[in-house]
């Protein structure tokens, strides 16, 4: 244990849980960075196991490289705050059964991965983020009122993401097949990437394949599109619509009106020039991420605490 440490005996935790891996830093309450650790997918909504399994594997990776032992965590030895956005979390109960696996922290509060993308993006302070990979979420934040948009699942939501942008390519190929389209570019390189993958038969590939298959696609529409193909330009500007409404809806009404917009994810920068200029110009750079945020969170709990003991 680091001199700093013994002294303060208080350490932040910081997880960043998605559908796909999870993060986990440790820092000293003054912003030192003490080790991190990887992991695995924390989907609290569809697996609450295998979440708080990939929070405790990243927390062990994450203590061996702070030169820490998990046996150091305590209420009486190391007092550990963590601030967590997990996906998933929104779903009633769920926060708290991450919360429950952690009884020996001293607090652990437990956010989406959404809220705290948007707290991170922002420094903590109001504003709103559309979060676009493969699939798509915009999250607002102003004072302690929050507001989501989309973010519901492949396929029956998260429009304008790569799953949403790879199943319009694969209907554009299927309706081309049936003669109901003239063959295009993008029609040929769609049927070329689908021949080649697992299976080989590309009129059978989208049976029953997952949003992240989908989105495999997205780099053959990107590329097609700067080829000039006029389908896959019309896809890209249809993602870019996509976005923009949630952007609309995000911040038609008060008190999210007015809030300053980051665009967060791998397709930002892809549908970022498709964009309607009565959204660019509320738009941003983010400030810092999830990670960020989720120390922000970890930060406040501690703060709170603090103040709890040391009284009036």
């Amino acid at each position: 244990m680091t001199a700093a440490l013994q002294k303060s005996k208080t350490m932040l935790a910081a997880i960043d849980g998605g559908a796909s891996k999870t993060i986990l830093r440790l820092v000293t309450p003054d912003g030192v960075v003490l080790g991190e650790g990887r992991s695995g997918p924390a989907n609290v909504a569809t697996d609450p196991e295998q979440a708080c399994a990939s929070i405790e594997a990243a927390l062990h990776d994450a203590l061996i490289a702070a030169q820490l032992q998990r046996g150091d965590i305590g209420r009486d030895a190391l007092r550990v705050y963590a601030g967590a956005g997990v996906a998933g979390a929104e779903i009633a109960g769920r926060a708290s059964a991450i919360r429950d696996a952690f009884p020996d922290f001293a607090a652990f509060v437990t956010r989406t991965d959404a809220y705290t993308s948007c707290l991170g993006a922002h420094g903590g302070k109001d504003g709103a983020v559309i979060a676009i990979g493969t699939g798509s979420v915009g999250y607002a934040i102003s004072g302690d009122q929050s507001h989501r948009v989309g973010g519901w699942g492949f396929p029956q939501g998260d429009e304008g993401g790569g799953a949403w942008i790879g199943l319009q390519a694969v209907r554009h190929m299927l309706h081309c097949y049936d003669g109901r389209l003239p063959k295009t570019d993008l029609f040929h390189r769609i049927w070329a990437k689908l021949d080649q993958s697992e299976g080989g038969d590309p009129l059978s590939w989208a049976i029953g394949a997952s949003a992240s298959r989908f989105a495999t696609l997205t780099p053959v529409v990107i590329s097609a599109s700067r080829d000039r193909d006029q389908v896959a330009s019309k896809i890209l500007h249809d993602a870019a619509h996509e976005i923009a409404n949630i952007s609309g809806t995000l911040l038609k009404n008060k008190p999210f009106l007015h809030l300053p917009l980051s665009i967060l994810g791998g397709l930002a920068p892809i549908l970022l020039p498709y964009l309607p200029e009565t959204t660019k110009k509320l738009i941003v750079a983010p400030k810092g991420d999830a990670l960020d945020g989720a120390i922000s969170l970890a930060r406040k709990a501690w703060v709170k605490q603090e103040a709890f003991f040391q009284g009036p």
